[in-house]
Formats: structure tokens, sequence, C-alpha cells
């Protein structure tokens, strides 16, 4: 009977104990949901006009996660209903967002006479990444064609060198710095353009390439990360400036001679920002994301480490097309070959009743 007596006072020792931190745990649940209402409300109301709201767009998905994890958490409480409650908004906008992304896609049928063209962007991190380690992932791609941001000369020499048969068509312009951008193609090139410089540094190219003898323009970008990334002064003036840039040369050529449109880029930025929308609007929003149209689950690309069970983050790499293909599948690869971004590889068809 002593031993009943004892392990009933243990179990009342052992909950008295908890109690603070059950209490604790609660609170901060109920001030998690409190929070991220509160950044749902300023998304709506002021949007990125707020440094802090533009930050917290890029991880929507981990709050929903954290959301999530909370709301099971909240099960085991009295306060249940209030504190899943809280939860709920974010939930809610995570479902409205990416909830299509994980069943079955519903694209688009590909055109009977349609040309297929398999198509990738990969950030190489040339800074810290092995050349020969790259030029074997940007190989087993086996894309058609590849944009290539943060281009170095070492690499530059190495993809020249062991690429060629596979790619006999190269637009390099390598960096010492994280600033080189290029393109390989097995597809001729007709011409190339430097559409935006800064200072000695090439981020910004548009190559028309002629494929199966029609005139694609494809431009291979990197826009700039943001200068700082404190809530208080998340600053993205500069990739700001460098999309506007982007959709504004895009739409300037298209006036000049319509034609299919590709944009292969780093574009340092999530799928929740306002820079998003803008790109997403060009071409009087005939420009679209494969990823988002084709592709399956999130699509994090940032950042990649060698341990391949780190976590990916955000999203930061896009493959955009005009409305003169079709979407039939899109991915993030595997493999990054040492480079902090994952490559993204997506399956479209050249629609030949081009509208």
């Amino acid at each position: 009977m002593w031993r009943d007596e004892f392990i009933t006072q243990l179990q009342i020792g052992i909950r008295q104990f908890l109690r603070p931190y059950w209490i604790g745990l609660q609170a901060g649940i109920a001030l998690y949901g409190i929070l991220v209402n509160g950044f749902l409300l300023a998304r709506i109301t002021v949007g990125e006009r707020s440094p802090a709201v533009g930050l917290a767009n890029n991880f929507v998905p981990w709050w929903a996660l954290g959301g999530l994890v909370l709301a099971g958490i909240a099960l085991f409480s009295r306060r249940r209903w209030v504190l899943i409650a809280l939860q709920v908004p974010i939930l809610i906008t995570f479902a409205l967002l990416y909830g299509d992304r994980f069943g079955p896609r519903d694209t688009s049928a590909a055109p009977e006479n349609g040309f297929p063209l398999t198509v990738a962007t990969f950030n190489i991190y040339a800074k810290e990444s092995n050349p020969a380690r790259i030029v074997e992932t940007i190989r087993a791609l086996d894309a058609d064609i590849i944009g290539l941001q943060e281009l170095g000369p070492e690499h530059t020499l190495a993809i020249e060198r062991a690429l060629m048969d596979d790619y006999p068509y190269q637009v390099l312009y390598p960096s010492w710095s994280l600033h080189g951008t290029g393109l390989l193609s097995r597809y001729p090139v007709i011409e190339t353009d430097v559409y935006l410089r800064y200072w000695k540094y090439v981020r910004h190219q548009r190559i028309v390439l002629d494929v199966n003898g029609t005139r694609v323009t494809v431009y291979v970008t990197h826009t700039h990360s943001p200068r700082s990334n404190k809530p208080w002064n998340y600053d993205v003036a500069l990739r700001t400036e460098q999309i506007a840039t982007l959709r504004r040369t895009i739409a300037e050529q298209a006036r000049k001679q319509a034609g299919p449109v590709l944009v292969l880029c780093d574009c340092n930025m999530s799928d929740q920002s306002d820079d998003y929308r803008v790109l997403d609007g060009a071409l009087d929003g005939t420009l679209e994301d494969a990823f988002r149209v084709a592709g399956r689950s999130l699509g994090f690309t940032f950042p990649a480490r060698a341990n391949r069970w780190f976590p990916l983050i955000v999203r930061l790499d896009y493959v955009w097309f005009s409305d003169h293909f079709v979407a039939q599948h899109a991915r993030v690869g595997n493999f990054s070959g040492g480079s902090d971004h994952r490559p993204v590889i997506a399956e479209l068809v050249l629609r030949e009743d081009n509208p």
C-alpha cells in the first residue's frame, strides 16, 4: 500500500513541477498565434512597405508548420479550442497558397505538334564549389538549355573543357566575385546582349537562340540579395530595381519582336514577395513560374548543404516561361554539386501554334 501512496505522491509532485512549464508553453502557443495573425493582418494592410513583413513573407510555409505543430500540442490543453483557433488563419493561408502543390497537378496536355525542351537554372556558387563536381551535376541535369549564376573563371574553364560536346553553344561571363552568369545550349546562339550591368560585373544577360527554327529569347539573371536581413531594415531595393528592369526589358523586346521567352534566374526572392508578383505579371500576365504550374511540394532550393538531410528553407531559383510554352513537369534537383543552391529543371513543350 505504501508503494501506491508513493507513486501517487510522485505523480502529484511531477505534475506540480511541470505545471509552470505547461502554463508557459500554452502562453507561448497563444503568443505565437497572436504574432502570426498580426503578421497576416500587416501583410494584407501594409504589405512590404514594412521591412518586417517583407522578411516574414519569405517564411510563410514555416509559420504554417509552426502553427500546425503547436495546434497539435494544444490538443492536450483544457483551452484547446482557443489555442487551436489562433493557429487556424495561418493554416488556411498556407492551404490557399500551396495546397494544390501536394496533390496531382493538372498540367495542360502537350500540344500534338509541340517541340519538347528541357530547361534548367543553376546557381553554382563558384566561390566555394568544386569545378569537377559542378560539371558532373550539370551533365546529370541533361537539360537542353541551362542558365548559370555565380560563375567563376575556374569553373568556366572546366565547363568549356568538359561540356563542349554536350553544349556546343556557350555564352559565359565569369567573375571572381559572385556576379558571373552564363548560358549553356544545345541550340545555336543568334544574339547576345548584356541588358543590365553593375559596375564591371555581368549579372543580367539576354540571349536569342534558334530552337528548331524558332527564335527563343532567354534571360539569364541574378538579382541582388537583400542588403540587410534585419526585420527593421530588410532592404531589397536593388533587387526590386533589377526585377523592374527585367520586366521592362522583356516588354520592350516583345513590342519589337514577339516570340517565346524564358527567364532563368536566381532571383533572390521567395514566391510570396512583391517582386515575385511583378515578374509574374510580365508580358501582361503571360510569364509563368514553371514550378508553380507543374511542380510538386514547395520547391525550396536554398541553402543546400553537404549533409542532404539539412533542410532547405526557401525557394530562390526559378524557370519562367511565356505562353508560347506548355509546362509538363518541374522539379528541384537532388544534388547541388557543392553549391549552396539546388538546380531547378523544367520540362516544357514549345507550341507550334504560338499565340
